[in-house]
Formats: C-alpha cells, structure tokens, sequence
C-alpha cells in the first residue's frame, strides 16, 4: 500500500468536512505525507495513530504528523479536517513543523478555545472555498492557520519549562526524519549539540526514558508501518532500514516483542481486518 499524497497538488491548505469522501481507502491503516488537524465537533467515532486507539468525543483535536499510520472511523462524528503540505511552514514563520510533533496525538482545549479554533477554520473553509482567491486572502487564510497552530503548540508545551520547551518535539521530529539511517544516540546528541549525558537526562525528565529506548521504539514503530503499508517483503524491509543483516533485523523485533518478524506483521494484518 503506498502513502497517501496530499489531495490537492497545487495548494498548501485545504478544509474538509470530517464526513468528506476520501479519494483513497480509508476504511485500512494508511500513511499520508501531509499534516492533518482532525476537529471533532460532536459525535463518536474511532481514532488509530501510530498503533495507539482511541474513541473520538466532543472538542477533541487530534494532529496527524506526516508518515504515522492512520485509521478513522467515523461513525456519528461530525467536524473540520484541516489538511495541508509541509510546504506551507515556509509561509506561517515562525512556526515549526517539528513544534506538532506531540508525545499525544489528542489533545483537549478548554470549551471556549477549542469553539475558537473550530471558527478560525471555518473561516478559512470560506476563504478557500472562493474560486479566485488573492495573494492577500491567501495569505490571510495561512494568518488564521498560524493562531491556531500556535494555540496548539502552547497547549502541548504548557508541561514543560521554557528554556526546553522545544525539546520533546525536535528530538522525537528527529528521530522521526533520520530512523532509518541513525541508530547511535551519539549521532543525535551531535544533532542537537547537546552532549551525550545532556541528551540523557532531558530524555529522562521530559519522557520518562532514555534516548536509546526511545530511538529502539521509533525504529519499531516504522518496521510495523512498513510491514502496514508496503508491500515489501521482510527482507527488503530490513534492507531498507539499513540492518546489517536479517539475522539482527529479526533479534531486535523478537527482543522488543518476543515475536519474530513473521509473527508481528501477521498479527498486524490480523488487526487491521479486526
């Protein structure tokens, strides 16, 4: 299964119904390789990010980073998709795409900010929807994205202290970005310009691990998107993730799951038609 690309090559934002009808299947776990902002404005329904599931309520807001596999089950839900390419941070300076990479993917706003947000996207559903839309409404449509991805940023970052409130989002944005060719925690210690003890310890205060745990997960979480979404063979999957062999390819899954590779990409495939 390949990824889901942006639905609208020639924008950078779109707004959708939560109802809208997909171009693709979206009744199977799927990646896409753009941001989506889920805005649930009454209803249930069914959340999968990354493996992790959740029941969709009132005023939940739910952010989907590119690349993370994705199922929504709607059922009754009602709400705004706000949809757009990683193109668009070019545009809405100083905002980060790394800043929505969230430890949660739901997050849960006070009623009035949350009815705030979810008017500042109909806004720019009108603006959007107007066929010869100028520099200046375009412009003015990224503006209102801007308050709102602030609003979430701020939401996220409240947790932790303000000289390291960055620090949760670009580490894992980074172990997202460069899984497949580093494993060593010394590599993103030099990323980060931190040393290796630094990197420690704020991994171990702001999530509760340390970075090679936390590396060994993300790596994990990609061999199970893969074996989701590809159709690539293991072998070919262990090729593509840089192990040096399929011999420590399959160690380090049945270390991490106790399952051999065969083993967890059948119990996926079991989930995914469960």
């Amino acid at each position: 299964m390949s990824v889901v690309s942006f639905p609208h090559p020639n924008k950078l934002l779109v707004i959708e119904s939560l109802d809208y009808p997909n171009a693709y299947d979206f009744h199977t776990p799927h990646r896409h390789d753009y941001f989506e902002i889920i805005l649930v404005k009454e209803g249930e329904g069914k959340q999968l990010i990354d493996f992790t599931e959740s029941t969709l309520k009132a005023n939940d807001i739910y952010v989907v980073y590119p690349g993370q596999i994705h199922l929504l089950n709607r059922n009754t839900s009602q709400g705004l998709l706000i949809q757009f390419h990683k193109n668009i941070f070019d545009y809405i300076f100083p905002v980060k795409h790394h800043q929505l990479y969230f430890q949660q993917s739901n997050i849960r706003l006070p009623e009035e900010a949350f009815e705030h947000i979810y008017a500042l996207t109909e806004i720019i559903s009108t603006l959007c929807r107007t066929k010869e839309l100028s520099a200046l409404s375009i412009h003015k449509a990224y503006s209102y994205l801007k308050i709102i991805l602030i609003t979430l940023i701020e939401h996220s970052s409240q947790a932790f202290e303000t000289d390291d409130s960055n620090f949760v989002s670009s580490f894992l944005s980074l172990i997202s970005e460069q899984i497949k060719e580093k494993r060593k925690v010394g590599d993103y210690a030099d990323k980060m310009n931190y040393s290796i003890d630094k990197l420690t310890v704020l991994c171990r205060k702001y999530l509760g691990k340390t970075p090679l745990k936390l590396i060994h997960e993300e790596l994990l979480i990609e061999i199970r998107r893969m074996m989701v979404v590809s159709d690539l063979s293991l072998k070919e999957i262990s090729f593509e993730l840089n192990f040096d062999s399929t011999a420590n390819f399959s160690a380090f899954i049945k270390n991490a799951t106790g399952l051999t590779p065969k083993e967890l990409q059948e119990s996926l495939q079991v989930n995914d038609h469960s």
